[in-house]
C-alpha cells in the first residue's frame, strides 16, 4: 500500500513562521522519548485512538524530512528513528505499529482506509490553517508602515497625529489610506504631508518632499495613494502628518479620519 505524504513545498519551508513552527515540533519530538510511558505487556493492536495522531505524526515527520533546510538541522535524524521517536510518544514501539496496519491491511483493508482519510482530513486542516497563518505573516511583512493605521481628528491628546517612518533609500514604496474629510471640518485645502530625510541628518539634512492630493470634503471616505521614491540615502526617514491645512485650525474645528493605512515596497521591474 503506498502512503501519501504531507507535501511541504520549499517557500514554506523557508518561511520565517513555519521554520519556527518546525523547530518546535522537532523539539517536542526529541523532548518527548525521554519521558514516554513504555508499555511492554500490551501485545495487542494499537487502538484507533491512538493509531490515527501517530500516522499523522508520521506523515508530518516525512514531509519535513523531505526538506533540505530540515535535514541540515537533523542531520543524525533519519526517517525510521524518527517513526520509533513518535511510536514511544504513545507508549508503543515501531514494531507495534508495523504489526497494527499489517493486521489492518490484511484483515480489514477498508478499516484501514477510513483510519488515513480522516488522518490526511487532518493534515489538511493543518496545512489550511498554516497557509492562513503565512499568509498573515507575509501581508504583515510586506506592510512597512509601523504606526498606528487609523487616526480620527480631532485627535486626543494622547495621541501624536504625526509620524516618522524608517524606510530604505533606495528603494521605492506606496503609500495608502482612506481619508473621510466631514462637512463641519473647518480647514482650508486639508491634505497630508509627507516627506523624506536622511535618519543620520535628521534635523539638518535636505528635505524631500512628496506630492500629496487634497481631501475631498464630502463625508465620504475616499482611497489616496502617494508614491515614495528618494534614491538618495540608504537609510531614510519618512515624516509628516495626514492632516495639514492652508488655514490655522484648532484641535476642536477638525473632523476626519484617516484609515487603513499602508506602507508597502515596490518590487522592482
Amino acid at each position: 500500500m503506498t502512503l501519501r505524504t504531507l507535501y511541504l513545498p520549499p517557500e514554506k519551508i523557508e518561511n520565517m513562521f513555519f521554520y519556527r513552527y518546525v523547530a518546535i515540533s522537532i523539539i517536542m519530538f526529541l523532548a518527548s522519548c525521554t519521558g514516554a510511558i513504555d508499555n511492554p505487556g500490551r501485545r495487542g493492536l494499537i487502538p484507533e485512538k491512538d493509531l490515527e495522531p501517530i500516522i499523522a505524526e508520521m506523515q508530518l515527520a516525512d514531509g519535513l524530512l523531505t526538506s533540505p533546510v530540515i535535514r541540515d538541522i537533523v542531520t543524525r535524524i533519519d526517517t525510521v528513528t524518527t517513526y520509533r521517536y513518535i511510536a514511544k510518544k504513545y507508549g508503543y514501539t515501531k514494531e507495534d505499529v508495523d504489526k497494527t496496519l499489517h493486521y489492518y491491511f490484511l484483515k480489514n483493508p477498508k478499516k484501514l482506509v477510513a483510519i488515513y482519510e480522516k488522518t490526511l482530513a487532518k493534515l489538511s486542516e493543518m496545512e489550511s490553517i498554516l497557509d492562513k497563518q503565512i499568509k498573515i505573516e507575509d501581508e504583515r511583512k510586506a506592510n512597512a508602515w509601523y504606526g498606528e493605521r487609523n487616526y480620527h481628528y480631532p485627535v486626543p491628546a494622547t495621541e501624536a497625529p504625526d509620524f516618522e517612518i524608517p524606510i530604505s533609500g533606495v528603494d521605492s514604496y506606496i503609500m495608502k489610506f482612506t481619508a473621510t474629510l466631514f462637512p463641519d471640518d473647518k480647514s482650508v485645502n486639508a491634505k497630508a504631508t509627507i516627506f523624506a530625510i536622511g535618519a543620520d541628518s535628521a534635523l539638518t539634512g535636505k528635505k524631500t518632499s512628496f506630492e500629496t492630493p487634497q481631501y475631498i470634503k464630502d463625508g465620504a471616505p475616499h482611497e489616496y495613494e502617494i508614491k515614495i521614491s528618494v534614491n538618495r540615502y540608504r537609510e531614510m526617514l519618512l515624516k509628516g502628518s495626514f492632516y495639514d491645512a492652508a488655514n490655522n485650525v484648532t484641535a476642536q474645528q477638525r473632523h476626519a479620519s484617516i484609515e487603513n493605512i499602508e506602507l508597502r515596497r515596490l518590487s522592482p521591474n
